[in-house]
């Protein structure tokens, strides 16, 4: 699916710019990454590959409101990222990767997560929301 069908299909949508639910999703990401970080010191290595997900999507979504989109679809975040932060590619990349990896490690029946990747997904979700927080 490309961009345009994202808006096509009302799986983003233009609203008026919204700084305000911008600032707020900031803070659920911030919120998500201190999830995982508590997480990761149970050892609780699925919880950390979500919160660290949920954390960059919802600093995606801050980018969103900044610029007055509404998603109704994780699968189109990455891809307006991808084409209206041209900078934001690798770091889009990722953001789908992880939300690919998320959806195994709520619905596989035989994911082993270890370590190394729960403190990979928390270290990309923490600079994630660092590049966001300089753009907004």
């Amino acid at each position: 699916m490309k961009l345009d069908d994202c808006f096509r299909k009302g799986l983003l949508k233009r609203i008026p710019p919204d700084m305000e639910n911008a600032h707020r999703s900031i803070e659920l990401s911030a919120s998500n990454i201190e999830d995982a970080d508590e997480n990761l010191r149970i050892h609780r290595y699925r919880v950390v590959i979500v919160s660290s997900y949920t954390a960059m999507f919802h600093a995606a979504r801050a980018l969103l409101f900044k610029d007055g989109i509404k998603e109704r679809s994780h699968e189109c975040v990455p891809k307006y990222l991808k084409e209206k932060y041209k900078d934001m590619g690798m770091y889009a990349n990722v953001l789908d990767t992880y939300r690919r990896f998320r959806h195994s490690a709520i619905y596989g029946l035989d994911v082993v997560l270890d370590e190394d990747e729960a403190r990979t997904a928390l270290n990309s979700a923490k600079e994630f929301l660092s590049i966001v927080e300089r753009i907004i």
